[in-house]
């Protein structure tokens, strides 16, 4: 009884033994298939860490980039907007104060004042987002009232005086000036109330219009009665009726147009950005670009007919001149001849502060092409290209064959007498009634001032007759 009992106890232990040996044995296992697992868990999530830091450190470049640029965009607008707003109240005060004057040379400057004032509001209008309609009619006042100016310039220049009626027009601009500054002022008010972004205010709704276009109100002739004028500024819509013979019937997309400014204008700045703005419809259809050089805002259009450069629009640095003006002008050629404008040469060139304003023509077979006019603007202190229009070579660029069947000395002999010729040109020219001739251009020198005399190379006639003028340091021919 006692050895049975002995022997329970032995196989209860033994099967105690048998079972601690299992779970041992499967706690092992399970350790084993663990520790096989722990590296793959690892590495899966090691690869899912990186994966998920890629994608933020691409969604914070994606961010700060478009930020960036929305930055560098809200700072062209807003200087652009700002710089406008200043002239037209500057514009304001010189046109009121143009009626009180009574003497030429006040007038003179003042005049010139004006065009001036015309001249910023225009580049401010230029860039800001405004609908098509509203940017329509105050871009063309302002080209009218600059074309005003100018007509009523080369008047006093020549020794007359303006009628009344001429007088008078001043205090209808003064009118429509007076309503523009109410709807700036209304813009204003809103913007300085509600923190205003002009990124955001750009956005165009279906019906064409964005909240700075709503901000500033009804600009187009239904609610402003604009003066009828019929002076219009080199950017005039009044071209409607003219034929655009300079640009090739090919249209490039806005895609060529941005690597045309990129590999061809900019082709050498790796610092410059590029971003689309508009499209301009019109006689010159365009894409409009802004672009930001070095933290420098620039505006530019290329054709979409041909893709050819029409206008840069810059500001110059303050500061004093670095470059000389013969730098200026290669500078001026070099450019226009590397983006497509073949032979131009210097006709023309004026400073003002530390700018150059400089007058390009093609010369082909040593004959002046007048009409496909280029103007070009260099920063003597920044020594680089800060504007550039090329509106008269788009529209009037051909192929001509000029013909000289007058002798030059024949051509001479209708200057008179008491006269020094400095330079003779063989030159194309634009009549006033847009007839193109082939002429002589003689610079001439007499004892009351210099003369540019254009004679018909065909009928040996004058038919244009310039005088040099200096005023204020300015010179002008009238």
């Amino acid at each position: 009884m006692k050895n049975r009992k002995i022997m329970s106890v032995d196989f209860e232990e033994e099967k105690n033994q048998v079972e601690n040996k299992k779970k041992e044995d499967d706690n092992t296992k399970k350790k084993s298939r663990a520790q096989k697992l722990m590296p793959v868990f690892i590495v899966a999530i090691v690869a899912l860490l990186i994966i998920l830091t890629c994608v933020l450190i691409a969604y914070y470049q994606v961010y700060s980039s478009s930020k960036q640029n929305a930055n560098v965009l809200e700072g062209v607008y807003t200087s652009s907007y700002y710089s406008m707003v200043d002239n037209v109240n500057n514009l304001a005060v010189d046109v009121s104060k143009y009626s009180t004057l009574t003497t030429k040379q006040s007038k003179l400057e003042t005049l010139q004042d004006i065009m001036l004032d015309c001249n910023y509001i225009l580049a401010g209008l230029s860039v800001l987002p405004i609908d098509e309609e509203n940017a329509t009619s105050a871009t063309k006042f302002f080209n009218q009232v600059n074309g005003l100016c100018e007509a009523y310039s080369n008047t006093l220049y020549k020794g007359e005086t303006l009628t009344q009626e001429e007088e008078l027009i001043f205090d209808k601009i003064g009118l429509v000036l007076g309503k523009i500054k109410e709807n700036l002022n209304k813009q204003n008010a809103s913007m300085y109330d509600s923190g205003f972004n002009f990124v955001d205010a750009s956005v165009f709704d279906d019906t064409g219009m964005n909240e700075l276009s709503a901000g500033l109100g009804d600009l187009t002739s239904e609610s402003i009665d604009y003066p009828a004028m019929i002076f219009d500024g080199p950017f005039s819509t009044a071209l409607e009726t003219t034929k655009v013979r300079g640009l090739s019937e090919n249209e490039i997309s806005k895609v060529e147009a941005k690597d045309y400014l990129k590999n061809t204008v900019y082709k050498n700045r790796s610092d410059v950005k590029i971003e689309f703005d508009k499209e301009t419809n019109g006689d010159i259809a365009t894409y409009d670009f802004n672009i930001t050089i070095d933290k420098k805002g620039f505006y530019a259009q290329v054709s979409k007919r041909g893709g050819l450069l029409i206008t840069i629009s810059g500001y110059a640095e303050s500061g004093d001149p670095i470059m000389k003006n013969e730098q200026a002008t290669e500078l001026a050629k070099t450019f226009a001849n590397n983006i497509g404008f073949e032979s131009m040469d210097s006709v023309w060139l004026e400073i003002h502060n530390n700018v150059a304003y400089i007058n390009l023509a093609p010369v082909i077979e040593n004959v002046i092409m007048y009409p496909d006019l280029v103007k070009v603007k260099v920063d003597l202190t920044s020594q680089e290209v800060i504007g550039f229009e090329a509106v008269n070579y788009a529209l009037n660029h051909i192929d001509r064959n000029p013909e000289y069947l007058v002798d030059v000395d024949d051509a001479e002999s209708l200057l008179g007498f008491d006269y020094n010729v400095l330079k003779v040109s063989k030159a194309v020219i634009r009549l006033d009634s847009g007839k193109e001739v082939s002429s002589y251009e003689f610079i001439v020198e007499r004892i009351d001032g210099m003369y540019f005399y254009y004679i018909d190379a065909k009928t040996n006639q004058i038919v244009k007759t310039m005088k040099l003028v200096t005023t204020q340091g300015v010179q002008k021919l009238i």
